[in-house]
């Protein structure tokens, strides 16, 4: 209960994240061991080897190496700083001079620079995309140890990283080497850079693979040496049919090659009769270049290519020049306290689990996938989609130039880490674009532009809500639905289609939070039978209304760094929106409708059931009490009765009394404190309860980028009793500290003022207060009702100015000073706060332009 106090007192009062350095705890993986026996995917030839640097890793926080620790690596940390990382490794003085070596970085996050032998090789500009550094040769050692080092600093903020600070139902980000590090061995003649491109003559029946191959000779002489230089070559490409042990086609051309030179080779081969890749036919050719010389090989590199075709025309979406559907589901990654760190059998099992479904895409979403699941998708036969993880930009970020550079230096790092991958057709470039904002269009415009010049894929954008216009170099446009059915959405829709074309507009996102688990029926909003409903009416819309796909989120429930209001409070921030619990252990109806409509299965039943009064018990009992005391207050004597007429209807009067040390009932004064906090609570756990489910209002707090806000309003949203409990008490320590300022500036009027006077003045004009007491007995079903809420909140704040009115006037009647000085010195007091504490979080977390975007998505500006 005292952690519980600790957090909501000072997250909402406060209002600062008081920063502590906690002791940073690495977690890895139990039994994890790198996947090398896939050879295809790792690059391993006969001519190729890995060296893993998975394991035992020093780290040590930066500049006090006197505090290193052993820790496994791949392994993850919560909390930001900055840590060296080093590894020892051996190499032969043959490995060294036969071989390029690269050292391959699955994933680390966030920035880094890497060292060998304590001299900076390569700078990480940031983010968890895998990528390679070559090691340099002169550096390496044979005759000892060789040392490799991460200078790794890790802390998203508002501006400069990807993904931002502020994260709407994005996973848990992790500091750390979180993926596998090797050694990649490569011949010194080799095939340096290979780039595979296929078309499709549907006419023709045939298909031609083009191969653009950079080949280097990176021997070297030394002075004793007596062989003669290799420099006539013969390049073989050989495609082999899915089956594995049939040629295709093959070629064959000769070269001469000298050393430190290198050499650009370009064929086209063409497929007779392909074997066309789709998700239901997951099968692909393997393309084998080899190097050879004098009849010796020298080197070979193995890939493989799905030869498919993706368009996406006005009418449909073109899968092999035949009409298709995207029926997909979003997959991000989370594992507990592990995040999106997995075993390579996890990731096989998920995939698997998703193809079983009948899903036949899959939207990694607001997170960089491991390499493996894009090959694993192209073996099960899964279209992947692959996003930029971003997510609610502000405007004044999206205009900003450097921001838009470092978006491109992503891209252009996550286009070349999964260039192998023919799979990977189609690119979103983040959710919750605003389409009629000119910013996030240039934006847009922009980065598509980019990507199109470095790799022909399909461009998609995920836009908030249903608001879309053409944006030249989008070719896909993803809609957005959250826990609202896309039935209420459908002349939007088809007004979308008319204007960008039925075949480039997809649902991207349709999300719908259980927070209240499982009751008798759909008609309950937000249970397990309305999630189920939700998605069914997605599926059988998407049918009848001719959409390109459409992508149900997500597979499996996930955490984040942020708690939820919209998903339910969970103390591990759980966000409960998926179609199978994160243990994967429960399969929800949702999943279980959307399975069998998929697979064309006999149809689950979803119970309509009864529509369950879900006000809770406790603001009535509160109410209630609230009215017996003071009934008890008013009939106990004629003293408080007269004290709060000429309080309410006379407060000149009376603050003057309180001035001048009348008689003013401290017994009385007390009881009313309590009940005026009582009251107070009530109210706010009303207004809370029902902006539990407010999409808007958890974008909104969201802005500020601060999980303890976050955790705060989200316990005290869905814990009404323990919400009055805590807002009763902070209520009460607010009144101190306010009685407290008032008895502290009075040190700068001559009027003797005392404590007491300061009590009594603050308890009274609070007064009013209390007729709100048969508000807050009805006041959530008033709210939930939906009739006059604006009118309700506007009456609210009226209130809390009319009570601040009060206030004020307590306080110069008692300082006995001219009204206009305390006006004045109060409102400037008040702003400086606003203004700290705007300042505070415009600068840690931009808060202003977040508010400003979520205000400009609900079209509130």
């Amino acid at each position: 209960m005292k952690s519980k106090f600790f957090l909501v007192f000072t997250t909402i009062f406060v209002l600062f994240n008081l920063s502590v350095f906690p002791q940073i705890v690495f977690r890895d993986l139990p039994n994890y061991k790198i996947n090398t026996s896939d050879l295809l995917f790792y690059d391993i030839t006969e001519t190729r080897q890995v060296i893993p640097l998975n394991g035992i890793w020093k780290v040590y926080p930066k500049n006090d190496p006197e505090k290193s620790v052993n820790i496994n690596v791949p392994s993850v940390f919560k909390g930001s700083g900055e840590f060296i990382f080093q590894k020892n490794f051996k190499l032969t003085e043959k490995q060294i001079k036969e071989n390029k070596i690269d050292i391959v970085f699955f994933g680390l996050n966030y920035s880094a620079d890497i060292s060998l032998n304590k001299i900076i090789i390569y700078r990480h500009t940031g983010g968890d995309l895998p990528f390679t550094v070559r090691l340099p040769r002169d550096i390496l050692k044979s005759d000892g140890d060789n040392i490799i080092s991460v200078s790794l600093v890790y802390k998203l903020d508002a501006e400069n990283t990807i993904p931002l600070k502020q994260r709407f139902f994005f996973p848990q980000n992790f500091g750390g080497l979180i993926r596998d590090v090797y050694l990649h061995l490569i011949p010194n003649i080799n095939l340096q850079k290979t780039e595979l491109s296929s078309s499709i003559d549907f006419k023709g029946n045939k298909a031609t693979v083009t191969i653009n191959s950079q080949i280097v000779n990176n021997q070297f002489r030394n002075p004793g040496d007596t062989l003669p230089e290799l420099s006539n070559f013969t390049f073989v490409t050989q495609i082999f049919s899915p089956d594995g042990r049939t040629f295709s086609v093959s070629d064959k051309k000769d070269f001469e090659l000298k050393r430190n030179r290198e050499i650009q080779i370009k064929n086209s081969l063409t497929i007779s009769n392909p074997v066309l890749w789709s998700p239901e036919n997951p099968q692909s050719y393997l393309v084998r270049l080899e190097i050879f010389s004098g009849g010796n090989l020298i080197d070979r590199y193995d890939q493989s290519i799905a030869l498919y075709s993706l368009t996406a025309s006005n009418e449909n979406l073109l899968l092999n020049n035949q009409p298709y559907k995207l029926n997909g589901v979003t997959y991000i990654p989370s594992f507990k306290t592990f995040g999106s760190m997995m075993t390579y059998s996890q990731m096989e099992a998920d995939i698997i689990k998703i193809k079983d479904t009948g899903f036949n895409s899959v939207r990694f979403a607001k997170s960089i996938p491991h390499p493996y699941l894009l090959k694993l998708c192209e073996t099960y036969g899964l279209l992947p989609v692959v996003e930029l993880p971003l997510g609610n930009i502000p405007e004044g970020l999206s205009n900003s130039i450097n921001f838009t550079a470092r978006v491109k230096n992503y891209l252009n790092l996550l286009i070349d880490a999964y260039s192998k991958f023919s799979a990977f057709s189609v690119l979103n470039l983040g959710s919750s674009f605003i389409q009629k904002s000119e910013s996030h269009r240039s934006f847009l415009n922009n980065i598509s532009s980019f990507v199109k010049s470095k790799r022909n894929v399909l461009v998609a954008a995920s836009i908030f809500r249903t608001e879309a216009d053409e944006v030249e170099g989008i070719d896909l446009y993803g809609i957005e639905i959250f826990n609202n059915s896309v039935n209420n959405y459908e002349n939007e829709i088809k007004s979308l289609q008319e204007k960008i074309g039925k075949g480039r507009l997809f649902i991207s996102d349709a999300t719908y939070t259980a927070s209240i688990g499982q009751t008798d029926g759909y008609v309950n909003e937000y249970s397990f039978e309305a999630q189920a409903k939700f998605f069914e009416d997605l599926l059988n819309f998407s049918e009848q209304n001719n959409l390109s796909g459409y992508f149900v989120n997500t597979m499996f429930d996930l955490r984040g760094d942020y708690a939820s209001l919209t998903s339910g409070y969970d103390e591990d921030n759980v966000y409960k929106i998926g179609l199978i619990t994160e243990d994967r252990k429960q399969e929800r109806l949702a999943y279980k409708v959307i399975s069998a409509k998929l697979r064309n299965a006999e149809r689950v039943t979803i119970p309509i059931g009864a529509k369950k009064d879900d006000a809770p018990m406790i603001f009535i009992v509160t109410g209630l009490l609230l009215a017996l005391v003071m009934g008890v207050l008013v009939n106990s004597g004629k003293k408080f009765r007269e004290d709060a007429s000429r309080a309410l209807l006379r407060p000149y009067n009376f603050f003057a009394d309180v001035r001048d040390q009348r008689i003013i009932s401290a017994y009385h004064s007390i009881y009313l404190a309590i009940v005026v906090s009582l009251v107070n609570a009530l109210i706010s756990a009303n207004v809370l309860y029902y902006l539990k489910t407010s999409f808007f209002f958890e974008k909104f707090l969201l802005s500020f980028g601060s999980p303890a806000i976050m955790s705060a309003v989200s316990y005290l949203a869905w814990h009404p009793f323990n919400a009055i409990v805590w807002l009763f008490v902070i209520t009460i320590m607010v009144l101190i500290i306010l009685m407290l300022l008032i008895k502290a500036a009075a040190f700068f009027v001559k009027t003797k003022v005392y404590l007491s006077s300061t009590f009594f003045t603050v308890i009274w004009s609070l007064l009013p207060i209390v007729l709100l007491i048969p508000v807050g007995i009805v006041l959530y079903r008033l709210l939930n009702a939906d009739v006059a809420n604006l009118y309700i909140f506007i009456s609210l704040i009226i209130i809390k100015l009319w009570l601040l009115y009060r206030l004020i006037k307590g306080i110069y009647v008692i300082y006995d000073v001219n009204p206009s000085t305390v006006y004045f010195y109060s409102i400037v007091f008040i702003l400086g706060v606003i203004t700290v504490v705007t300042v505070y979080y415009e600068v840690n977390s931009s808060v202003v332009e977040n508010i400003l975007l979520t205000l400009k998505q609900f079209n509130i500006i």
